[in-house]
């Protein structure tokens, strides 16, 4: 397992478009991290400097302390898994498999065992005469996984791997793709722009926008405590509710109708929007303090319903239970615990409780 570390790295393609900027990332030995962000954010750069599949304008990768900036990518000792699954169709899926090990020249004993076991442990032992050709897109995924793992390199690269394929299969992949790294025992970097599947796999998720890392942690702090806006509105599903528009008089803040205190973090950098997350929302009473809305639309989510609203401060979405969902047309109060309410500034900075 590798332990990686991703100094100051920018990437700057021949037309002077910036794909990756000042990235600084620390990647401990044996973690599964992932990269979420957007189309063009610059995860897929990233992962083909790390690979050696682009050259790096400035900055460091280092391996275990060894600067790899220059070397092939073949001098590595990393694996690679892709969307687009990128196997050898005139071959049958045990020759796709043993690949790596018949070109490093493994005993033929060997190989037949590792081939097996792994085929075994992704369940396609029974395709292993078959060509690629004649398998579904899941099926030829785990083929690929398995070429990966099959060779137990230092790190793993994996570029969207489950990208093509129909969502169930994408939930059971998840599980095994987890059980494989820690099989393995190797680092991997994983790239997605899916949150959902990042929070199933990852042990961390580094999020990235235009080309700058917005914030590295777990998918916990990332909902509970997001760095900026764009955190705030990029993670988390349903999305979180924004509010532009704020009225701040001494130490309250209004939000439509909703009075609540200031975080002592705003004494220099004035709120300019806020936002709260569906899921800590909850429906009051008219008469209760909070923010008055209207139930517009209901939409269902198995045990519990998202609730569209209009409210004077803009739309707003809150989840409540099933049984407890209101009718279109209903009015009611919208609260939440003041620790749950974001702030942020207008450059996008979240402003935190405490802090100046």
């Amino acid at each position: 397992m590798a332990h990686v570390q991703i100094r100051n790295v920018s990437k700057i393609y021949a037309d002077g478009t910036p794909a990756v900027t000042g990235l600084d990332l620390d990647i401990a030995a044996g973690e599964f991290l992932c990269v979420l962000g957007p189309s063009g954010c610059g995860k897929s750069s990233t992962l083909r400097m790390l690979a050696g599949l682009e050259e790096v304008s400035t900055g460091q990768i280092l391996v275990d302390g060894d600067d790899v900036v220059g070397r092939p990518a073949r001098e590595r000792d990393i694996a690679m898994v892709f969307e687009n699954y990128a196997l050898y169709p005139h071959l049958d899926v045990f020759a796709n498999i043993a690949m790596p090990l018949v070109a490093r020249r493994r005993p033929k004993a060997e190989i037949r065992d590792r081939v097996g076991r792994i085929a075994g442990t992704m369940g396609i032992t029974e395709h292993l005469a078959k060509r690629p050709g004649k398998l579904s897109g899941g099926q030829r995924q785990r083929v690929s996984l398995a070429r990966a793992m099959i060779r137990r390199p230092k790190m793993f690269l994996m570029d969207e791997p489950l990208g093509h394929l129909e969502e169930y299969m994408r939930i059971e992949l998840r599980r095994e793709i987890r059980a494989l790294h820690e099989a393995a025992g190797g680092t991997t970097f994983y790239i997605t722009h899916d949150q959902e599947e990042a929070a199933a796999v990852s042990d961390r998720i580094a999020v990235m926008s235009s080309g700058e890392l917005q914030q590295l942690g777990t998918m916990k702090e990332l909902i509970e405590r997001p760095a900026n806006r764009f955190v705030a509105e990029f993670v988390g599903e349903p999305p979180i509710s924004i509010f532009e528009e704020l009225r701040a008089t001494g130490t309250e803040v209004s939000i439509g109708d909703w009075r609540l205190p200031l975080p002592p973090g705003s004494r220099k950098a004035r709120p300019a929007s806020a936002g709260v997350r569906p899921a800590h929302f909850r429906i009051a009473g008219s008469d209760m303090p909070g923010l008055s809305a209207e139930a517009r639309l209901v939409q269902p989510m198995g045990e519990s319903a998202a609730v569209l609203c209009d409210t004077p401060a803009g739309d707003a979405t809150v989840i409540v239970p099933m049984a407890a969902v209101p009718r279109e047309g209903d009015r009611f109060r919208l609260v939440a615990a003041p620790e749950h309410v974001h702030f942020f500034a207008a450059s996008g900075r979240a402003i935190r409780s405490g802090e100046d």
